[in-house]
């Protein structure tokens, strides 16, 4: 777990890095990456059902409510929010409703991830001797 966590340390000044420094924007664009990777879940668990193949229905949240979720102030969220939109991470539609954007996808979210997978915390196996 030392070293589960020495990744995770390193892992979240990248992050930080990518997003000025302001951990809050990651957690408020992880919310929407997490909702996208449900909906990408879904439809996959709906494939090997057998069942047919659904439009994508976009689902957007508001300031309100990403700051009910997060427990940012919300005049602090709405700030980082318009952030996000400037940045290209999200976008803002009608009704003041922000959408994932195109800058930072689920792909790019588990490769900054992969160290934290066990698979790469494992040690590799070392051979035995030859006797």
């Amino acid at each position: 777990f030392y070293r589960w966590g020495g990744e995770l340390s390193s892992i979240l000044i990248r992050i930080r890095a990518r997003f000025d420094g302001d951990l809050d924007q990651y957690l408020l664009y992880m919310i929407f990456l997490l909702g996208e990777l449900a909906q990408a879940v879904a439809a996959s668990e709906a494939a090997a059902r057998g069942e047919p193949a659904r439009p994508r229905e976009r689902k957007g949240m508001n300031a309100l409510s990403l700051s009910d979720i997060t427990l940012i102030p919300r005049e602090t969220a709405r700030r980082k929010l318009q952030q996000l939109v400037a940045d290209g991470y999200l976008r803002r539609e009608g009704e003041g409703l922000y959408f994932l954007g195109d800058r930072y996808g689920l792909d790019a979210f588990f490769w900054d991830l992969k160290p934290l997978f066990w698979d790469s915390l494992v040690p590799p196996a070392t051979p035995s001797p030859a006797s």
